[in-house]
């Protein structure tokens, strides 16, 4: 999890938000479920926190300070928070949104409290992040009221509004997971959630939220509409049970009922304690195609939808005296392909996940060939400014070629060539870019006059898989203490990202950062790597090991490991070039 310090935010809900919130409250309907503590080890000591309620003689400003220490309460819940407020305003006082912030102001009033936050993040009811608060939501207004003699809180911002410092030491980063909009694959949606025996009830329940509005066309999901948790995913013995109550879906096919469990279990497999789940839905026991009713998170059938793709090679390519070479990073072999037999000047080039077709560019075009075999490459593509290209699962190629106008975004599928427009990329100066392997994301290196930018963009398709649209390409931050610009970018899993720089000739240092944007640059600890490193080399599949490519004067390249725990560990290898992974 990035671990950031902690923030008041005036107008944002968490998937965590609504978990909290719904603790508090009891189900209009169905059977009371009883959570069980997860089977993970309790919280670390210290982490026990309850704040006071309200005290005789209060003034308005020890009221308002006491509203917000008690949202730090742990294990987390409202109800002593509730008791600063007057009995009409705990009925309405539901938060399902979290607001951080890193400092705030001391409270002024007296019939009016008013408090301003600063540093202050929001994070949305689905838990999902959406950056700083607008500058007129920092400021929080608490109308006062008197009810027994004693100050209360009339009415409250309708969020749980707590440190950034509790929010890292609370939540966790996770993802939920919805399909593609043609049911082949796992898109990961990151969300932020309540850690400890709350985890899998916020995931559960963020996951049937479904997909943001602005997600339509990204990402389906195939649970009905309308279904919610009971109460709270009871968790016993590594069991996990999901009791849904909602409107009767009627019958499902075989094929919904496979990816609504696929979902489930993608979602529940982050919670440590949980191993199975059994699915009920009304009071109906939802079963598989052979009648079984209870399901590991992990199994052979959910795991062919992978969002880093199950089928994807697991070879590393490069280029050595000009031809294409694979295998095991220290035993890589001639390809019996066009680009192995000879050299053909081609410099970056990507390699379509199954392992079949090079995309390589060179020589002032994009030309496209097989591995093996005797086919000769074809031209997609020609012209300067050409970058390294992309694949996705569903054998799109992409491409982003800077011109006189700026960059042009496009794809090539069914041997068919199609433009994009991506506000925020298209008619920029592009560095680097990358496009996930599920197809959902285009993350690209915008370069400026005085710095570089990291932006990502949605991209939306129709049901038979064609680009429909993209979203505006938000950014996601990044800080170097060294240098303002980027040399490189690279996948290290579904939801992030490596991000390189070079400080100077004997320097360089690679972060790694959320895709949605939620890493805080000035808090992450960057990994240092001596000498210069032109680019990376790193797979979204947890399976293959995260380089950075060094330089050598005397003995080729120097692959540095970045990843966690052999962070620079390195392996030389002589006359290699462009070293990569499928994708």
């Amino acid at each position: 999890m990035t671990r950031a310090r902690l923030g008041l935010v005036a107008t944002v809900a968490i998937v965590a938000v609504g978990t909290l919130a719904s603790c508090a409250q009891v189900p209009d309907q169905g059977p009371v479920v009883v959570a069980r503590e997860r089977g993970s080890a309790p919280p670390p000591v210290g982490q026990y926190n309850q704040p006071k309620g309200p005290q005789s003689g209060d003034t308005p400003a020890d009221i308002v300070n006491g509203f917000l220490e008690a949202m730090t309460a742990t294990p987390l819940q409202t109800t002593t928070a509730q008791q600063f407020l007057a009995g009409p305003a705990q009925d309405q006082w539901q938060p399902r949104r979290v607001v951080t912030y890193t400092s705030h102001t001391a409270p002024e009033g007296n019939a009016r409290v008013r408090v301003s936050v600063r540093g202050a993040d929001q994070i949305g009811t689905r838990g999902q992040w959406r950056g700083p608060v607008a500058p007129a939501a920092r400021h929080l207004d608490f109308p006062m009221t008197r009810e027994n003699g004693e100050w209360r809180i009339a009415s409250a911002p309708d969020a749980l509004i707590v440190p950034r410092s509790f929010f890292d030491q609370q939540y966790e980063d996770a993802q939920i997971y919805f399909f593609d909009p043609t049911g082949q694959i796992l898109v990961p949606e990151p969300v932020h959630v309540p850690q400890g025996s709350q985890l899998a009830s916020a995931l559960v329940k963020a996951l049937l939220r479904g997909p943001a509005g602005s997600l339509d066309g990204v990402e389906r999901s195939f649970f009905p509409p309308g279904l919610s948790v009971r109460l709270s995913v009871a968790v016993d013995r590594n069991l996990a049970e999901v009791s849904l109550k909602g409107p009767d879906p009627g019958p499902l096919s075989e094929q919904t009922v496979q990816q609504m469990l696929a979902q489930l279990a993608w979602t529940l497999r982050q919670d440590p304690s949980v191993s199975a789940f059994t699915l009920t839905m009304g009071n109906r026991a939802v079963t598989d195609a052979t009648g079984e009713k209870r399901f590991p998170v992990r199994s052979r059938e959910f795991e062919s939808y992978d969002p880093a793709w199950e089928k994807a090679t697991l070879v590393t390519y490069a280029l050595r005296r000009g031809r294409l070479v694979s295998g095991q990073v220290n035993r890589l072999t001639k390809v019996d392909g066009p680009f192995g037999t000879k050299d053909l000047g081609i410099g970056p080039f990507a390699v379509s996940l199954d392992g079949y077709t090079v995309a390589a560019t060179g020589q002032d075009n994009l030309r496209v060939g097989p591995v093996l075999g005797d086919e000769q490459p074809v031209v997609m593509q020609s012209g300067t400014g050409l970058l390294r290209p992309a694949w996705d699962f569903a054998k799109r190629l992409w491409e982003v070629q800077n011109g006189v106008d700026g960059a042009s975004v496009g794809y090539v599928a069914g041997g068919d060539q199609h433009n994009v427009r991506v506000r925020g990329v298209t008619g920029e100066t592009v560095h680097r870019f990358l496009v996930s392997r599920d197809g959902s994301r285009l993350v690209a290196v915008v370069r400026g006059t005085n710095r570089d930018r990291i932006v990502v963009s949605r991209i939306r398709y129709d049901a038979d898989g064609m680009v429909a649209g993209t979203s505006r390409a938000e950014p996601i931050g990044w800080k170097s203490r060294g240098t303002k610009r980027i040399r490189d970018i690279g996948w290290t899993s579904p939801t992030t990202i490596a991000v390189l720089d070079q400080l100077s000739q004997e320097q360089a240092e690679v972060r790694i950062l959320n895709v949605d944007g939620s890493t805080r640059p000035g808090r992450v600890s960057p990994i240092g790597i001596r000498g210069d490193v032109p680019y990376l080399a790193t797979s979204p599949a947890g399976q293959q090991t995260p380089y950075a490519v060094q330089t050598s004067r005397s003995s080729g390249l120097a692959l540095a490991d970045i990843s966690p725990a052999e962070s620079n560990r390195t392996l030389t290898i002589d006359g290699l070039r462009h070293v990569t992974y499928a994708g």
